[in-house]
């Protein structure tokens, strides 16, 4: 039987319920456009939980766990940083910085390697550690 839903603990901040959906799920189709209008994943901020779709998890797809990590310290940042849920294209730059400062503290080098790859074209300015220092003192308490 195919899986339809699978969930743990953040690694980021432990109180954090990360969720991945798949299309067995009976609520997939109501996610589904959440999904394709906020991308691979959301963050409910209120209840602390981070939907992910896991259907982009699928051999056919390519992505693998450092995807998956990248795109859980990219959510967890929206909650650190306290973004609320109408998001902007800066809470976007924030949240991918937030997560390369997580992904570092926690050792999750090849999903760096993506987050870095990937900054220019999500952001339109190339990745440069000049950029942290306002997001490493707001969250601070969590590095």
């Amino acid at each position: 039987m195919e899986e339809d839903v699978t969930g743990y603990k953040s690694t980021f901040l432990p109180d954090v319920d990360i969720i991945l959906i798949f299309k067995g799920h009976e609520d997939y189709e109501s996610f589904e456009p959440l999904f394709n209008n906020l991308g691979y994943g959301f963050v409910t901020p209120d209840s602390k939980k981070v939907f992910i779709d896991g259907e982009v998890f699928l051999n056919e797809n390519g992505f693998n766990g450092d995807v998956l990590k990248f795109i859980e310290a990219h959510e967890v940042s929206h909650i650190i940083l306290g973004h609320d849920q109408i998001r902007n294209q800066k809470d976007e730059m924030e949240a991918d910085l937030g997560a390369y400062l997580l992904l570092r503290k926690f050792n999750f080098n090849d999903s760096i390697e993506i987050l870095i790859e990937n900054f220019e074209g999500r952001h339109g300015v190339p990745f440069d550690t000049s950029l942290l220092e306002d997001i490493e003192d707001r969250m601070s308490e969590h590095l």
